[in-house]
Parts: structure tokens; sequence; C-alpha cells
């Protein structure tokens, strides 16, 4: 195969967090202690070779981009110094960056700046926006939604799902034939049969839902001091990323089947599945705010402020979200309560945009990737 070469893309990955990439000398460490490398996989070390020889559209088409977790184990052993873990973040940086075709999440990932401006100005829109059609202030509760009418949230939540889910779109489109072109070069197998596709599907939700992968990533029982399951790294990312399902299914359910504004009890379905998810999300949110402040383990030596940036907009939104709540369910609402629900909507319609643009994408991108790959290993001779 020949592939076309930048020799500046490696700058482009030190930009985006793999700062030490030069230092790699293929040494062969990240390989051998890495938990997750497969029998027949150079993992991370074939992704970090790409990089350094600007090989970014065959990197693009690895699976090995979304094998890694990321315990740190790598980073922790290198007799470089390379942080080999750092570097694998990056080159998942940029991979979302391609995929997004509005070119924002590629300044957001490259500046703190930029992303403290893109946020400001988006929630200023729908602030702006929500406040333009408002209405007058009253004692009812349900009131809020004659404050900032029922109706205007739920056209406005409609259109901002649709323009997201076209971008999710265009995203795995171009993941998808990125995967395939590289495959067609290389002259690997591009076959699939149809009949194998529900078995990867299956196969990929159960491995993402289980976090099977990520909790066989034991480099913290062998070098950092052990901590208790509710504080291992697998468990708080699981939290977070059942936590922000539960609540994006409680709000697309909704949309969907709620009149916005309408009362409903608190043991109502919805309400007990966004209140569950809600608690769930907030306390992973919470608990990675914690550690990566306090940094108890390799895992969480190294914070890139886009991360934080995140995981403090996901806890936002989600405490927001059960002062509105608690407010619904209260005789009299305050100014106080009017103005944190806004404040909800405003965040909740901020972290709806930002899902394919932010670290929030790998709730797709990650599933997609490995589903493609069990997709065609199934597909083989050997597996018919």
């Amino acid at each position: 195969m020949i592939s076309k070469v930048d020799p500046d893309f490696r700058l482009e990955i030190m930009q985006l967090g793999g700062d030490e990439l030069n230092r790699c000398i293929h040494c062969g460490n990240c390989t051998a202690v890495c938990a997750l490398t497969e029998a027949d996989a150079y993992f991370p070390r074939r992704i970090i070779r790409y990089a350094q020889l600007g090989m970014k559209d065959r990197l693009l088409g690895e699976k090995d981009i979304w094998l890694c977790y990321y315990c740190g184990e790598c980073s922790l052993t290198c007799p470089r110094q390379a942080d080999p873990g750092e570097i694998m973040a990056a080159v998942r940086r940029y991979a979302i960056s391609q995929y997004d075709p509005t070119g924002i999440s590629r300044w957001m990932y490259r500046s703190a700046f930029a992303t403290v401006a893109i946020f400001t100005v988006l929630s200023s829109c729908f602030t702006l926006f929500l406040l333009w059609h408002r209405g007058d202030l009253n004692g009812n509760p349900l009131g809020l939604f004659d404050f900032i009418p029922g109706k205007l949230i739920h056209d406005t939540g409609i259109v901002i799902f649709i323009l997201t889910g076209l971008l999710v779109l265009a995203g795995i489109g171009g993941m998808i034939r990125q995967f395939f072109r590289i495959r067609r070069l290389t002259g690997a197998s591009t076959y699939v049969r149809w009949s194998a596709l529900p078995t990867a599907i299956f196969e990929t939700v159960v491995e993402s839902l289980g976090q099977r992968r990520y909790r066989s990533c034991d480099a913290d029982s062998q070098r950092d001091p052990v901590l208790p399951l509710y504080l291992q790294p697998w468990f708080v990312h699981a939290t977070i990323f059942w936590g922000f399902l539960g609540l994006l299914a409680a709000t697309t359910l909704d949309f969907l089947f709620k009149d916005i504004g309408s009362y409903i009890p608190i043991w109502h379905p919805f309400r007990l599945l966004g209140t569950a998810a809600g608690l769930v999300c907030c306390y992973g949110a919470s608990v990675a705010l914690w550690q990566r402040s306090r940094k108890p383990t390799n895992y969480y030596a190294k914070t890139q402020f886009s991360d934080l940036f995140l995981l403090v907009l996901l806890l936002l939104a989600v405490v927001t979200g059960f002062v509105t709540e608690s407010i619904v369910y209260l005789p009299h609402p305050t100014l106080f309560g009017y103005v944190v629900f806004v404040v909800h909507v405003v965040l909740a319609m901020d972290l709806i945009v930002l899902l394919p643009l932010t670290k929030l994408s790998h709730v797709i991108y990650r599933p997609v990737g490995l589903m493609l790959h069990r997709w065609l290993d199934l597909s083989q001779p050997s597996h018919g």
C-alpha cells in the first residue's frame, strides 16, 4: 500500500496533548504491559508509529484508537517517558475532530480559550432566544413553562436533536468510509455478512454497557493503591456513561410522549428514569473531578482542560435539573427558581449540541468502531 505521509502531522498530535510523541523509540514496552493488547496486535505501538510517520489516513482506519481506555500503565512504565496513554488520547481527539464536519471540535481541543468562547457564544444565543419569548412570572410552579413557553422548549429541542443527529450521522458516515477505504488499500478483507451484523451489535452493546474491557485494565491493582470499587476508574467512567445515556433517554421520552410543562407525578416512569440517571451521572462526574484534583492513581495523572470543562458542564446540567425538578413540586417558585430553570434549559441544549464535538462523542464512536471490527471478524470464513 502507498500511504500519504504528512510530515507535520506529529505536530498536530502534540498540540492535542501528545506532547512527548517524539520521545517514543518503539521499544515495545507499552504493548507488553497493556492488559488490552490482543494476541495479533501491536497496540498501542502501531498507532504511535503511524502518528510519528504522519500516516493520518491509515491511523483513522484502525480500531486500536478505540481499544484504549487510558489506564496509564504504559505511561507509568515507559522508559522514555513518552506518555503513550496520552498520545492515544490525543489521537482520539484528532479522530473526533476529523469526524466533525463543522471544524468546531478542532478549535475546542486546541485551545481552552476557544472552548470557553464557543460555550459562551452558544449559551448566550440560547439564553437570548429563550428570554426573547419569555412570558410573565407567576406563583404557579408549572408557571416556569409559562415564563419560558413549554412549546418553545419542545420545538427548539426537536430542531437541536435533528441537527445534532445529522452531525452524528455525518461523523459515523465518515468513520465508516475511512474504515473500509483503508482496508481496501491495505488489501484486507472488506467482505461482510449481513447476518453477522445483529451479533456484532449485540456483543458491542454488552461490551459497552458492561465495560468489560475497561474492567480488565488492572494496572491500578498492580502499581497504584488499590481503590474500592466505587472509586475505581472503570466504575466511575461507567456511571458517567450510564447516567448520561439514561438522561438522554428520559429527555427523548419526554419530548416524544409528554407535553412539556404538563404535570406528572414524581413516581412517573419518565421522572424516575431521569432522577435515577441524574443521581448516577452526578456521582460519576463529581468523583471524576475530585479524583482528577487528587491524582491518586496514574489514570488521573494528566488532565486536559477539555476533559475538565465537560465534566463541570455535565455536573452543572444535572444539578440545575434536580433544582428545577424540586421547584416543580414546591408550592411557589422564587426568582432564584426561574433563573435556575433558564440555566438548566440552556445547559441541556448546550450538551446536546456539543455531544458530537467533545469527548461525549466517545459514547458514539467507540461502540461504532468496535462494532465494525467485530462485524468483519464474524464475517470471515473461520467464523462461518
